[in-house]
């Protein structure tokens, strides 16, 4: 729940760190292969190089379509544009490192939509995917909870905030689950599928939007 500025800005200081080490690494493998006693010793060593910077290159820029992809949902809004940057990246992902990203991308894209049919239907269909760590079952609970609050399911979204929450204070390796939602917004939303109106009225006024993005915001309007 970053800021789009500070969001950017991270993003951007790793890449630039990244491209001044393989710039580094660059030089002092091109003066390897110069000074390399024979011409065997130096086309292994430019094989080597070729290989390590073709798939360190690749990798890159499959994170920078991932990291795109999730800023044109998340701060701008665009899902068409989110969407087509996603199918770039799987089209160049030949190791398929990104088959289970893109399941979470679809089951929050289909939830930004309201698509909540879809959304539990991804969810069902990956579940042991969503139970391979906490984070990924707090997101788990949480959509479905959501799912069911967009579809005034009312004993449906009792019963699975009570999942949300009891992962709440869980911890991994002595450290608190990642903040991934505002709990302060899902209390507000199970008070107002309970019929609690004041209750729900008092938790929204809690509610800090400060580091939401932008289609957080959104979904906090709505």
């Amino acid at each position: 729940m970053k800021k789009k500025s500070s969001y950017i800005f991270s993003l951007e200081a790793k890449r630039i760190i990244h491209f001044i080490i393989y710039l580094i690494f660059l030089v002092f493998s091109i003066n390897l292969i110069i000074t390399a006693p024979d011409i065997s010793i130096q086309i292994t060593y430019s094989v080597i190089l070729v290989v390590f910077l073709s798939i360190t290159l690749l990798s890159e820029y499959l994170k920078y379509l991932y990291q795109q992809s999730i800023k044109y949902l998340n701060y701008d809004c665009d899902i068409e544009k989110s969407v087509i940057t996603f199918d770039k990246l799987q089209k160049y992902d030949i190791f398929k490192s990104y088959k289970y990203s893109r399941v979470l991308f679809d089951t929050l894209l289909n939830l930004s939509e309201y698509k909540t049919s879809d959304a539990l239907s991804l969810i069902e269909a990956n579940d042991k995917f969503y139970r391979s760590s906490l984070d990924q079952l707090l997101i788990r609970n949480t959509t479905k909870f959501l799912c069911h609050v967009y579809d005034n399911n009312k004993t449906q979204a009792q019963k699975a905030y009570f999942e949300v929450i009891k992962l709440k204070d869980q911890k991994v390796k002595g450290k608190k689950i990642s903040p991934l939602y505002n709990y302060h917004e899902i209390d507000a939303l199970f008070y107002l599928m309970s019929n609690d109106i004041k209750k729900s009225i008092k938790s929204y006024e809690n509610v800090n939007d400060m580091y939401m993005n932008n289609k957080e915001k959104s979904q906090l309007l709505f």
